[in-house]
């Protein structure tokens, strides 16, 4: 601030340049010592990494090597895809929300859509189960028919095309897997409007 007010003479501007010149000088020097200490470091730093890694060959990306002390297993799977699991002899035993939709088809005798069998097992739950609520109930059958018509294969599913959904039925009452029904059972469709 001094100098943008005051005009310095010769002997001052000398001074200032000694003293910045000098200034530079020892942080050169201050610099030097700290690149000096750092390399001193990186140094001791390696030799310590070396110490303690055995000289291994270095390996691209992928699976980790396993471990010198680890057991290797006696079986080995087949190279492939899992095969997928079949159930024998119908499986697992159903549990009482699968006897109550597939006994209401049975009883009727008819292809009953989703509303149809959520009257029966409201009815049921009510006796059976009479802390679940309405929505529950709901949730509690989509899953039985799910199970039943799908992975278990218990109830085949018929789209009428009349109304929204699907008529839930016994698998014998299809044909195969494709969803058609057999020509004998074409008169269990009960459509309601």
């Amino acid at each position: 601030m001094i100098m943008a007010t005051k005009r310095m003479n010769t002997k001052d501007v000398e001074q200032l340049l000694v003293h910045y010149r000098s200034e530079r000088r020892r942080l050169l020097f201050q610099l030097g010592q700290v690149r000096k200490a750092l390399g001193e470091l990186k140094g001791i730093e390696k030799t310590a990494v070396k110490k303690e890694t055995p000289d291994l060959p270095k390996r691209g990306p992928g699976r980790p090597r396993k471990e010198e002390g680890a057991v290797k297993s006696k079986y080995r799977r087949k190279p492939g895809r899992r095969k997928k699991r079949t159930i024998k002899d119908g499986g697992y035993k159903l549990s009482p929300w699968d006897k109550v939709v597939t006994g209401a088809i049975e009883k009727k005798s008819l292809l009953l859509p989703k509303e149809d069998l959520f009257r029966e097992t409201l009815a049921w739950a009510k006796t059976n189960a009479p802390k679940m609520k309405k929505a529950e109930v709901e949730v509690k059958l989509t899953r039985v028919l799910q199970k039943l018509s799908g992975k278990r294969g218990v109830l085949g599913t018929f789209r009428s095309g009349m109304r929204r959904g699907y008529h839930y039925g016994l698998k014998d009452w299809f044909i195969g897997t494709n969803g058609k029904l057999r020509p004998a059972h074409r008169n269990k469709v009960e459509i309601k409007k």
